[in-house]
């Protein structure tokens, strides 16, 4: 372990580690959240976006609901769009040295707390490698933590030195200052974990406040005021969320304080021994503070309280301390997901940090280098173990499932990633197990719906719609869906009465706008349905599907000029629009303008082979232009690939070969 008495060797052996245990995890996809924050959020796409990222949170994500202010983050995700697009390599790549980041920043703070270089590089490469944050390099959307906490470590290591500095009277504090109170305002501005920096100050200033004398209060007082101003700008500019968080909470306090106390001993046993490591654990809300697992879980916390409250170790209370002030905020405000890999990475940064305080370690590095260097080499091993699992969305809802059986949202997404596959029973499967575990879910049973509508099994999808709106009536997904349903049946009184009840909830949903126009129109209301399509776009100039509505309702209207108009502006937004390329062949063709039409056609040909209509449009086309072979040609292959065919148009084209080519059977 020579290797760890040089800074520059630590530098090369961190990268090398990194590298050699993370080399299979580049190749991994997106995941999750990732879905709707990153590749559908078409905000990241334009760098001209960055300032709005700072004054509009609802930019965090593509639905507006899930708002969150991170500006920070996307800034990095517009980065790495701008690079490469939504190659997951890059995004990949980016956490993976944002982490390389975080460990020398560790290291950093080790040796400025005091520890040794030996202890201190150990404390980094434990760090680095330790399983619980391969989740943080290999799903994307926890890069929001790996920021935060790089900035979170730059702050307490700035202010740190500053302190150090300015009691041996260097006039570079000031600067540390400065750069520290930036850094947390950039951590602020990556995730709200950071608000209790301030409160980790405190706390260091308390247990070695024998060590600093009255000159050091006029670098501290100043620090400490600007920090706590940084906090309460940061509150007022999240104060709605906050309101919302904790004024509708999503379990009551005793619940949450109950599961938390059972997720605390659980971080413990993740971080101790880190196996058996899944996207979703074992872990399940707990009703009160008098079960059995609770009032073991409050003793053993209890226990732990009391032994370091008597050993009056300083190290043992600043890990301690600076370890439960990480988790904090995860802990006191209520979330869906109770327990995180991703949420121990600040927490055991700080613990490995204060790894180097250890004077038995520093005394004894000799005894203990052995072990040291096993340790951290089975750690890697671990995490690169761990890598594969992260592969793709079926693998890694499949290992959630293997390990926790129970819980309802493994399936659910289990089923989401097979649905992605075009498996759509298996995904039915798995959505009927997790709406048996959890039959008070609204979304299994919306997710049951969408499988069922998927596989034509149309009654037993609308019974699954009405068991989640019976659930709660304002799910508007699912008000969506099942009107949708009721427009193909032509209940259009139905559908109409829920894209309503959606749109009142919803005012601002183009969207809902576009399909309140498709039922207006199927009610023959057509001035009611164009004043929809208008307000949709009104609303979303970007929406393609509302072009492609509107245009059809005026091709029926005869405004043929308009319709073609829409129908162009629907193709630049989406391209591949097949039912706006053949809608706007066939009125070309209407037109005469046979030349144009069959460029059309050909196009559509070209954006989605598989939709054989177009060979029919096209050999339409090709005949009013007088291309016979061509046109011979093109409704032989409309009639070679459309297998079943209406007897009236198999009958047309018969007539068409035969006048194009009497000698055709």
């Amino acid at each position: 372990m020579r290797v760890l008495k040089s800074p520059l060797s630590l530098l090369i052996l961190v990268a090398l580690a990194l590298c050699l245990v993370y080399q299979n995890a580049l190749h991994n996809s997106f995941h999750y959240d990732d879905f709707h924050s990153l590749t559908a959020n078409t905000h990241i796409r334009d760098l001209a976006n960055v300032g709005a990222f700072f004054q509009r949170p609802e930019m965090f994500s593509s639905m507006p609901e899930r708002a969150m202010y991170r500006p920070l983050v996307l800034v990095s995700y517009a980065l790495n769009f701008w690079l490469a697009g939504l190659d997951a390599r890059i995004f990949h790549l980016f956490n993976l040295g944002l982490h390389g980041l975080c460990v020398l920043l560790v290291y950093g703070l080790a040796r400025t707390l005091g520890g040794g270089e030996r202890p201190a590089a150990l404390g980094a490469l434990l760090f680095a490698l330790h399983p619980v944050n391969a989740e943080v390099v290999n799903y994307v959307s926890s890069r929001s933590e790996s920021l935060a906490a790089c900035f979170y470590l730059a702050a307490l290591l700035a202010y740190l030195q500053g302190r150090k500095r300015y009691f041996q009277g260097g006039r570079i504090a000031v600067l540390c200052g400065a750069l520290s109170l930036l850094a947390y305002a950039g951590a602020l501005l990556c995730k709200s974990i950071a608000i209790t920096l301030p409160a980790a100050l405190l706390l260091y200033e308390f247990l070695r406040r024998e060590k600093s004398h009255r000159r050091g209060l006029s670098f501290v007082l100043p620090c400490h005021l600007g920090y706590w101003a940084l906090s309460a700008t940061y509150l007022l500019l999240v104060r709605s969320w906050i309101e919302g968080a904790l004024g509708t909470p999503i379990r009551p306090a005793v619940e949450q304080i109950a599961t938390q106390a059972k997720a605390a001993i659980y971080y413990l046993h993740l971080l101790v021994l880190p196996v058996r490591l899944s996207v979703e654990h074992p872990l399940d809300v707990s009703s009160g503070l008098g079960a059995a697992p609770v009032a073991l879980a409050l003793a053993l916390l209890a226990t732990i309280g009391a032994a370091l409250c008597i050993w009056r170790s300083q190290p043992a209370l600043l890990v301690a301390g600076w370890m439960v002030l990480a988790l904090l905020p995860a802990s006191v405000v209520p979330l869906n997901v109770l327990v995180n890999e991703h949420r121990l990475y600040l927490s055991l940064a700080l613990g490995c940090a204060c790894l180097g305080l250890s004077g038995c370690l520093s005394r004894r590095w000799s005894r203990w280098r052995i072990g040291a260097g096993g340790l951290v080499l089975l750690l890697g091993i671990l995490s690169h173990q761990r890598n594969p699992v992260w592969k793709d969305e079926l693998s890694l809802w499949s290992d959630a499932v293997s390990k926790a059986p129970g819980q309802y949202r493994a399936h659910m997404h289990l089923g989401g990633a097979l649905e992605q596959q075009g498996r759509m029973r298996d995904a039915l499967q798995s959505y009927e197990k997790a709406a048996r575990i959890a039959p008070a879910v609204v979304e299994v049973h919306y997710n049951r719906g969408n499988a069922l509508r998927a596989l034509g099994r149309i009654e037993e999808a609308i019974n699954a719609y009405r068991a989640a709106l019976a659930l709660n009536p304002d799910h508007t997904e699912t008000q969506i869906n099942l009107a949708e349903l009721y427009r193909r049946l032509n209940q259009v009184e139905l559908a109409a009465e829920l894209l309503l009840r959606a749109r009142d909830l919803k005012p601002g949903s183009a969207d809902i706008q576009r399909r309140l126009g498709t039922v207006y129109k199927a009610q023959g209301r057509i001035q009611e349905a164009e004043a929809a399509y208008l307000r949709a776009l009104e609303l979303d100039p970007g929406l393609a599907e509302a072009c492609y509505n509107l245009a059809n309702l005026y091709a029926v209207q005869g405004k043929e000029q308009q319709a073609i108009a829409l129908y162009r502006r629907a193709l630049e937004l989406q391209p591949d629009h097949a039912n706006a390329l053949n809608n706007l062949g066939w009125l070309l063709h209407d037109r005469g303008t046979y030349e144009e039409a069959a460029q059309v056609f050909a196009r559509g040909l070209l954006r989605a082979p598989d939709k054989v209509f177009f060979y029919y449009g096209l050999a339409r086309s090709q005949e009013a232009l007088e291309q016979a072979s061509k046109a011979l040609a093109n409704y032989r292959e409309y009639l070679r690939r459309a297998g079943q065919v209406r007897p009236e148009v198999a009958e047309d084209i018969r007539q068409r070969l035969q006048r194009l080519d009497p000698r055709a059977p």
